[in-house]
């Protein structure tokens, strides 16, 4: 259940547009995409690089659902790991949730969920939780 390179380079991209969406890229955010990126095998040199826009990165959704949880489970964490998320970071987050062929409702409780904790995230295994109830 290996990943593709452009998968991986397309969730790299989509952990960066979270980023910038807000207009303030703190370190904390820069830190946990590069750990993603080193976790995935994907270069600083392609980070940078889509960074600075010179990647065309098309969208691709990993074709294995325990890979998709996983994925937006790492983009979840994005939104609150600087602890301000913004109208515009969970509606990005919600539609690339529903891009990515996951259950509407799920998205809705998972985000609902990470709102209402204080810290502002979300265990991976209550994630799935949510997701298995509203499998179909």
């Amino acid at each position: 259940m290996d990943r593709t390179h452009e998968e991986k380079l397309s969730h790299i991209s989509d952990l960066i547009r979270i980023s910038k969406i807000d207009g303030d890229e703190s370190h904390m955010e820069l830190n946990f995409i590069n750990y993603v990126a080193d976790r995935l095998g994907v270069s600083r040199k392609e980070v940078q690089d889509i960074y600075q826009g010179k990647l065309n990165i098309k969208f691709k959704t990993p074709k294995h659902e325990n890979q998709v949880i996983d994925q937006f489970h790492r983009i979840v964490l994005l939104v609150g790991i600087d602890k301000m998320i913004t109208k515009e970071e969970l509606e990005l987050c919600f539609q690339l949730g529903v891009k990515m062929g996951l259950n509407y409702n799920a998205i809705m409780e998972v985000l609902k969920k990470t709102m209402s904790n204080p810290a502002f995230i979300m265990q991976k295994k209550e994630m799935e939780g949510i997701f298995n109830k509203y499998r179909n």
